[in-house]
């Protein structure tokens, strides 16, 4: 009877541990990248990569190739680093301002990505990243674009509140700031490509 009821403790803790590995796998797998779903974002044209007043070779630099599985709904798969990881994005209700929306990210497998891309719409995005610190510690990501978007430039800052964002005062390096364009939202350069000015 004593061999019984240890062997009972004994499974009973082994399948615990097994729940909570499962749980930690899942979690992983399946969480948002990000805590906040809500993207508060301003985005600013810039005429040339050689006006950007930073060191961008001090910049943390990621390589993009961003694709459309559907463009309403927003949904959006992201190969980075040449495979480095991969994410998928649903985004959604975005204010008529286009300074505000809501966001979904997480990270799926090379696997996944390469199923979802045989579904995709319009032209895939290549785009090279660069994140660095600016002013009053902001962090600014400067999108250099590539291939059917060559010559495109701009600047994009998330804040933590809309009014933190609309007393923003924009660097005088800027074209202007294209937030409420909404040719300049990824899934219309995706659709129709660089809008004529």
């Amino acid at each position: 009877m004593k061999t019984n009821k240890k062997e009972f403790i004994i499974l009973s803790i082994t399948l615990l541990i097994i729940t909570i590995l499962f749980g930690i796998i899942y979690v992983t797998k399946y969480t948002k990248k990000t805590d906040s779903t809500k993207e508060i974002e301003r985005k600013w044209l810039i005429s040339s990569v050689e006006d950007i007043p930073y060191d961008l070779s001090k910049a943390e630099k990621y390589e993009l190739l961003q694709s459309y599985i559907s463009y309403s709904p927003e949904i959006r798969i992201r190969k980075v680093n040449n495979g480095e990881f991969y994410l998928l994005t649903i985004k959604s209700d975005m204010s008529v301002d286009g300074l505000v929306r809501n966001e979904q990210e997480y990270y799926i497998s090379e696997e996944e990505y390469n199923h979802l891309l045989t579904k995709k719409e319009g032209t895939t995005i290549h785009k090279t990243r660069y994140s660095i610190p600016g002013e009053k510690g902001y962090l600014l990501q400067f999108d250099v674009f590539l291939d059917d978007l060559d010559g495109l430039v701009y600047m994009e800052i998330e804040f933590d509140s809309e009014k933190e964002a609309k007393e923003f005062v924009q660097p005088d390096w800027v074209v202007k700031d294209v937030t409420e364009d909404k040719r300049y939202k990824n899934q219309s350069l995706s659709q129709f490509g660089i809008p004529e000015t």
